[in-house]
């Protein structure tokens, strides 16, 4: 089977996470991904930010695959440079603040003039409709905006982000599915389209049911740590060693449980009999699981929930996950070879694909395609390169550098 997206080509503009998880996905699946950056580079590029050997870990993940071309949109032929390759592209994403891109002459009306079915996404904080739609924005200033913290936490402590940065990346897959959709509605009516996509609508759309619950009955969500609003028990419970989680929705798995617990008495106590009567004791059940889970270890109560058919799990470290045989047999630890550091060792795309090979690419050095894609989609010779490198216009990477950085 060939790459599920080859022939698409994709120009990036911006950086950072929100505009470059999106992408990482569609370079998986086959896209071709040309990355535009300023001469000083991706900002996510700084190698202050989760730094290994001179390189971010942020760029090292979210720019795998991409070929990197480096020019200066303020000049006049930086800016020629990035609508010739327009001409030839399917689709530009970006993740700038509202007003930048007209700013910079490559808004969708001035680049649907050049390509008229040219696809565009632009993702950014807070839209480009609303009150702020200029306020600056981060994973941190929309994880508390959204309303997402107000509900992750313990009970009595104070709000708490999500460890990983999921507006960012929320707001990146939902500008992936734009892209998706939009080149398939391409294919079917010949059009392109222009997609708003914000990090706050989409971790709005996020807050999912507890959201409907809200709108719908004014049932406001309070934190539970671990544990879940509507189910009980559906937490984490302390061992000897660690902690489990335990996740008995239905009432088949609750009787299980009671038995792995050596707590039949449980099954039929009226307190506890069903979940809307476990939901209104659940200060009293807590502490009879609690009090049950601490005498063993972790590894026991694994095996023990195992043999009752509880659904549960090891509250995984990431040195217990990446040892794990169930992530190894996904073949959820791959290794690329990037040009000054190494090996760089990653979690790959979770997509199992019949017949399909994804591609294995390295995050790209600053400018490391800029003479590539220029001689090839755009006919300039090496010595023009030269020259507008050296008047500031591009800036082109070559291995040579690489064994100098070494």
């Amino acid at each position: 089977m060939g790459a599920m997206l080859e022939g698409i080509t994709i120009i990036e503009l911006g950086g950072v996470i929100a505009g470059n998880f999106g992408q990482v996905i569609l370079a998986d699946l086959g896209a071709e991904i040309i990355k535009i950056e300023p001469k000083t580079g991706d900002t996510a590029r700084n190698a202050s930010m989760a730094g290994i050997d001179g390189e971010s870990a942020i760029h090292l993940f979210m720019n795998r695959g991409k070929k990197s071309v480096s020019l200066d949109l303020k000049t006049e032929e930086g800016l020629q440079i990035l609508h010739r390759l327009v001409e030839q592209a399917d689709v530009v994403i970006d993740n700038f603040r509202p007003g930048v891109l007209a700013r910079l002459g490559v808004d969708h009306a001035t680049l649907k003039e050049i390509k008229p079915d040219i696809i565009t996404v632009s993702v950014t904080g807070f839209g480009e409709t609303g009150p702020l739609k200029d306020k600056p924005a981060f994973d941190l200033v929309i994880q508390a905006y959204s309303g997402h913290m107000s509900i992750t936490g313990e009970e009595n402590g104070p709000p708490a982000r999500v460890g990983a940065p999921l507006a960012d990346m929320s707001g990146a897959i939902y500008g992936c599915i734009s892209i998706l959709a939009a080149l398939v509605g391409r294919g079917l009516h010949g059009t392109g389209a222009h997609a708003d996509v914000a990090m706050l609508d989409s971790m709005v759309h996020l807050l999912a049911y507890d959201a409907l619950s809200y709108l719908t009955a004014g049932a406001q969500p309070q934190r539970h740590g671990s544990a879940h609003a509507h189910i009980v028990p559906w937490q984490a419970l302390q061992c000897s060693d660690g902690f489990v989680v335990v996740a008995a929705r239905d009432e088949k798995f609750w009787r299980n449980l009671c038995d792995a617990i050596e707590r039949p008495d449980l099954k039929t106590d009226e307190r506890v009999a069903n979940n809307a009567a476990r939901l209104i004791n659940r200060d009293w059940l807590v502490p009879q699981l609690e009090a049950a889970f601490v005498n063993k270890t972790q590894a026991e109560w694994v095996q023990i929930l195992d043999e009752f058919d509880v659904p549960s799990a090891p509250v995984s470290t990431f040195d217990s996950l990446f040892a794990d045989p169930q992530v190894e047999a996904r073949e959820m630890i791959q290794s690329y070879e990037h040009p000054t550091i190494g090996d760089v060792t990653y979690q790959p795309s979770p997509m199992k694909i019949e017949g399909y090979s994804f591609p294995n690419g390295h995050a790209p050095m600053l400018g490391e395609h800029t003479e590539l894609i220029l001689t090839e989609r755009l006919g300039y010779t090496p010595e023009r390169i030269r020259e507008l490198d050296a008047e500031g216009v591009v800036k082109a990477w070559s291995p040579e550098e690489a064994r100098d950085e070494s």
